[in-house]
């Protein structure tokens, strides 16, 4: 039985809050059925699992413990109170996953996986759930990688990781620098497009190209020193009273107009 003076407890209480220590672990936390499903089904390396024991009172739930005992994860039950004060998550999951990971290299992350290259870079997009929503929606729209640059939230907070819904075991994604992404995309001669209010209608684009698509944080949208580097603003017309669209919106709305358009 866990307890909240195991080791694990107190390194997990850690990571919770603090990114510079996760990345130096090369780890994150994984919360809930879902997201262990979706590690197991990926193969992910995961050091280790705890769980309540009302994991056993689902079918569901079963099954995630079964498959966790398969992959030969170092399983540990705890209270649900110790469980709930080791997440973030504020309706109680019962299962947390301690998850290794190898952040890719820049360059494997912007030659993506197969297809034509669309790659997604959130710019200052702050708040977590919001940076794990987008990363979702890149993910489910066909986008073959992800960057986050400074000034976003981290990739492996527990709120980003839990809002990709899946996303974190499925689409590569990187933490790196503006400069060292638009030097790495106009050598690989991607298009660089900026989702901007008053751009170019998204439906009118051309999305048969390798193209990078920056998209700005919540009120802020995108920098000045990413704007002067645009070859096009894309726009989502709306409107005439709608002030704006969140940053997961209007990327869902253009990136599955890129994904038809491929198509």
């Amino acid at each position: 039985m866990l307890t909240r003076t195991h080791p694990l407890a107190r390194r997990l209480k850690a990571l919770r809050g603090d990114a510079a220590l996760r990345e130096s672990e090369g780890v994150f936390v994984a919360e809930g059925l879902h997201l262990a499903k979706d590690a197991l089904a990926a193969h992910a390396a995961i050091e280790a699992a705890v769980v309540s024991p009302e994991l056993a009172a689902t079918l569901e739930g079963r099954e995630v413990a079964s498959g966790l005992r398969e992959a030969g994860v170092a399983i540990y039950e705890t209270s649900d109170t110790l469980l709930d004060q080791l997440q973030d998550a504020r309706s109680p999951q019962p299962v947390l996953l301690l998850v290794k990971r190898d952040a890719p290299p820049l360059d494997t992350v912007i030659a993506g996986r197969s297809g034509v290259p669309l790659l997604v870079v959130a710019c200052g997009v702050q708040e977590p759930g919001n940076l794990g929503a987008l990363w979702r929606t890149a993910d489910a729209a066909g986008a073959t990688g992800f960057i986050a640059t400074p000034g976003s939230a981290s990739l492996t907070h527990p709120r980003t990781v839990r809002a990709s819904a899946g996303a974190v075991f499925r689409l590569a994604a990187v933490e790196a620098g503006i400069g060292d992404v638009f030097e790495r995309v106009r050598s690989s001669k991607f298009k660089v497009y900026g989702a901007e209010a008053g751009g170019a209608p998204y439906d009118e684009v051309d999305w048969k190209v390798p193209v990078a698509l920056f998209l700005g944080g919540e009120g802020a949208g995108l920098p000045e020193d990413v704007r002067i580097h645009l070859d096009l603003a894309v726009g989502v017309p709306m409107a005439p009273s709608a002030e704006s669209l969140s940053v997961h919106a209007a990327a869902a709305v253009i990136l599955f107009a890129a994904r038809r358009a491929r198509e």
